[in-house]
């Protein structure tokens, strides 16, 4: 008589170990956390700069520009054909959340394209300046 399991004479083909999660370096984890404070700081800023009428508006598109703009004004290393660049393209907030998460929602948006344009770090010559001259 066999006293052995049935199961233990069967293989298994589709066991594949677990690689590890990548570790993130320490740039990319600093990168992470400056970004996280420039949105968090430059929300802030443009909620003191908004008056009462702004912030509570019910249009997410008028409430995006209107943010686009404060960030123009208040931040030094945004041009103006950047600001007009990003009332065009930035992503207009969902109208279900607060005001804030609104404005925390369009200046994550914006950051990310200036970030991408080098306005925080190298000029990168996909900014909409640098393609304006270079098609000259």
């Amino acid at each position: 008589m066999d006293t052995e399991p049935a199961t233990a004479s069967r293989t298994t083909i589709d066991y594949q170990p677990t690689l590890p999660a990548p570790t993130p370096d320490a740039d990319s984890v600093d990168a992470s956390i400056a970004r996280t404070r420039r949105v968090q700081h430059l929300s802030a800023v443009v909620r003191a700069r908004l008056d009462a009428a702004d912030r509570h508006t019910d249009d997410p598109e008028a409430l995006a520009k209107v943010v686009i703009e404060a960030l123009y004004r208040e931040h030094p290393h945004i041009r103006l054909e950047d600001a007009l660049e990003l009332a065009r393209i930035v992503e207009r907030p969902p109208e279900d959340v607060s005001t804030k998460r609104a404005i925390e929602h369009v200046v994550d948006d914006a950051c990310s394209y200036l970030e991408s344009w080098g306005r925080f770090g190298p000029v990168n010559a996909n900014s909409p300046g640098e393609h304006k001259r270079a098609q000259v």
